[in-house]
């Protein structure tokens, strides 16, 4: 059987190549979201197969059937990430459909995970599933993937088998496995405090714009006298929130979002 070799056709979309057989040739690439799996110590770049930009030792583990939920296991970075993702999956027990809740595409109403992965592939927005396959089987690239129940908005990875990778699954093992059942109880507390202080930083920012506008009204106001302008100025100047002192990448006033902008996006 002939090696698989990478397209070399420009242009056109990564995704293209998920059923082609994987290569055996790799090459330098972009380092794997998971600690250890780098060149060296100090190095930023991984091996990934040259035919779909999987990690070496991801596609050498997932071959091995092994699974993973543990948060620890990823890179510093792409921590709060993975939490970020997962608190958008309605996380249940190991036999159940975990459906996607996060953002719905309006026009293919594909679901959709903002990511953009350099040296991986050009696109922003990634399926849930592949990127619970990601943060549970590996960094494998723009390896296919595929569901067991059928269900398009599954995000359950053991009902997930990532394809063209020859990966072992034994479905039997991993519902009893202690291990992974450790591992998926610790992962739902962190989603839990990951939620919490997310509403709480919203919280804040809300209570800080409401601070805002009040200031704004009272600067606006024109039977405010000049010592309270002053006095509200100063006060600005002194916490460090007067409109002279932030910066253009900053949020600023704390504003909502406008209707052409998606809080989901990355840039």
């Amino acid at each position: 059987m002939s090696e698989a070799k990478p397209s070399r056709k420009v242009g056109g979309h990564a995704y293209g190549r998920r059923n082609q057989t994987m290569s055996n040739t790799a090459e330098e690439g972009e380092l794997c979201v998971y600690t250890g799996h780098s060149l060296g110590r100090f190095s930023s770049h991984s091996m990934r197969y040259d035919s779909h930009q999987a990690c070496v030792r991801c596609v050498a583990a997932a071959r091995e059937g092994r699974i993973s939920f543990d948060i620890e296991r990823l890179l510093k970075r792409e921590q709060k990430r993975a939490l970020k993702f997962w608190s958008q999956v309605a996380i249940g027990d190991p036999d159940e459909c975990w459906l996607w809740n996060g953002t719905i595409n309006n026009r293919t109403k594909q679901p959709q995970f903002a990511w953009r992965r350099h040296g991986i592939s050009s696109s922003t927005q990634h399926h849930p599933q592949r990127v619970a396959m990601w943060f549970s089987w590996g960094d494998l690239g723009f390896t296919g993937v595929k569901t067991t129940c059928g269900e398009k908005y599954c995000c359950n990875p053991f009902h997930l088998i990532p394809q063209r990778v020859g990966v072992f699954v034994d479905q039997d093992s991993y519902i009893e496995s202690f291990e992974l059942a450790c591992q998926l109880h610790t992962l739902k507390q962190q989603v839990a405090e990951y939620m919490i202080e997310e509403a709480l930083k919203e919280q804040a920012r809300i209570d800080e714009s409401e601070e805002i506008d009040a200031r704004a009204d009272l600067l606006l106001d024109p039977t405010t006298s000049f010592p309270e302008r002053f006095e509200a100025v100063m006060t600005d100047m002194l916490a460090g929130r007067h409109i002279s002192q932030t910066e253009p990448e900053q949020p600023g006033l704390f504003r909502k979002p406008s209707e052409n902008e998606d809080k989901n996006e990355e840039f």
